[in-house]
């Protein structure tokens, strides 16, 4: 697990330092949102999403085996059925705030002990459902290509937040909340 979640990082790491330069152009409505490319640089390109799939990745450090693997599939539906409503659907006035929201409260939720984080890990993941949403109604082009590297790019970042919730959880619970949410709320602010 060491050397995946390792590789995962340094893959995740690879596609951030990539994409830095276009961190200004997530949901702006300017830029193409179709293809696999489009869709494994715009989680990493979004600062809101970024934010979120790491520290839910975090969220599942230190949790038992069937945690991560249940918080990682509740995850991965919620992403899937949030992106499928955006193309369906269209956009939604709550969406933005319910993104912003979601990495507030993963962040919060990293001063909870590793017994309870697998808990609430999985029932809050319902929210990444908005972020999965926000690229459905951006999404242009091919369904498919876009879909897959999305879901590709999300699940890297997640697992690149498994070694930061580790090193998150040496830090005592109250301060751990407290720095975690005021670094989501400042990334949050200068992705806009």
């Amino acid at each position: 697990m060491k050397h995946l979640t390792r590789k995962a990082s340094t893959a995740a790491l690879t596609l951030a330092t990539v994409a830095v330069p276009a961190t200004a152009l997530a949901h702006t409505g300017d830029h193409v949102h179709g293809g696999l490319m489009a869709g494994l640089t715009h989680p990493v390109t979004g600062l809101d999403h970024l934010v979120a799939l790491v520290l839910f990745g975090a969220l599942l450090a230190g949790t038992t085996l069937k945690e991560k693997q249940l918080g990682f599939v509740a995850a991965g539906i919620s992403l899937a059925a949030g992106f499928a409503g955006g193309v369906a659907l269209g956009g939604h006035v709550a969406m933005e705030a319910v993104i912003t929201g979601s990495a507030l409260l993963f962040a919060a939720a990293l001063a909870f002990p590793a017994s309870v984080r697998g808990k609430a890990a999985c029932a809050i993941a319902l929210l990444l459902g908005a972020h999965g949403w926000a690229h459905g109604v951006e999404m242009t082009g091919s369904l498919v290509g876009f879909g897959a590297g999305f879901m590709a790019s999300s699940v890297l970042l997640m697992l690149a937040g498994l070694p930061l919730g580790q090193q998150i959880q040496k830090i005592a619970p109250a301060l751990r909340a407290i720095l975690a949410a005021g670094a989501a709320l400042g990334l949050m602010l200068l992705a806009g």
